[in-house]
């Protein structure tokens, strides 16, 4: 299955003249600032979709180095190019050198079980940017791509496995499922009767035994 270019974590360049085409009512502050990132050719990140959104909405964030948060609603149309969110192969050289066994360690854990991982949150932001998003108390944010079926019980034996060891750095992230929708990784390890997912219509609860039968189906 090819990964949708524009799906949550993709990273997508803005067209010149996007302003033009904003909803909603975004400050001129905002507008400056992320026109002012854009003329770097920085990418913005797809974040989850508003409740009434529809197929070209596009929600996008932007994490300023300074911590500063902002967001737009655009239409699809205002995207130049995009990307997929950076491998954790692409990305563990540009981690502290500290990290850098563990991550090369979990990778390999996941490339046991069949499953790719990709990186977002300040790791992604620092590799894609160039400019220091990384703290020493950073979490680095894994997305396990579930979309290839793998079977479940090694999947969830490795989320069990990273969220029992407390080491540098905090892992913390999301499992995409067969079908496209995320799951706090974390949370699923726990297996609680319930948990919250996000895809295309928004968050929303889902039974835990719903969830599981996805990879069985996927796999059957």
């Amino acid at each position: 299955m090819q990964p949708d270019p524009l799906a949550r974590h993709s990273w997508v360049w803005l067209a010149e003249g996007w302003a033009g085409r904003l909803r909603g009512r975004p400050t001129a502050e905002t507008i400056a600032l992320a026109e002012r990132w854009r003329g770097l050719d920085r990418p913005f990140i797809v974040a989850s979709p508003g409740a009434h959104d529809g197929e070209d909405d596009l929600r996008l964030g932007l994490a300023l180095p300074d911590k500063r948060r902002i967001g737009l609603h655009l239409p699809q149309s205002a995207v130049e190019r995009s990307a997929p969110p950076p491998s954790l192969r692409e990305v563990v050289a540009h981690a502290p050198a500290a990290w850098r066994p563990r991550l090369r360690e979990v990778k390999a854990m996941a490339h046991a079980v069949g499953l790719s991982i990709a990186v977002y949150g300040s790791l992604a932001w620092e590799y894609r940017c160039g400019t220091a998003y990384v703290r020493a108390d950073s979490d680095v944010d894994l997305l396990f791509d579930g979309q290839a079926t793998p079977p479940l019980e090694p999947v969830l034996a490795l989320v069990q496995a990273l969220s029992a060891d407390a080491s540098a750095p905090w892992l913390d992230g999301e499992l995409i499922l067969p079908g496209g929708a995320a799951v706090a990784w974390r949370e699923f390890a726990r297996r609680p009767e319930e948990l919250l997912i996000k895809g295309a219509g928004g968050p929303a609860l889902c039974a835990r035994a719903s969830i599981e039968a996805l990879f069985a189906r996927a796999a059957a």
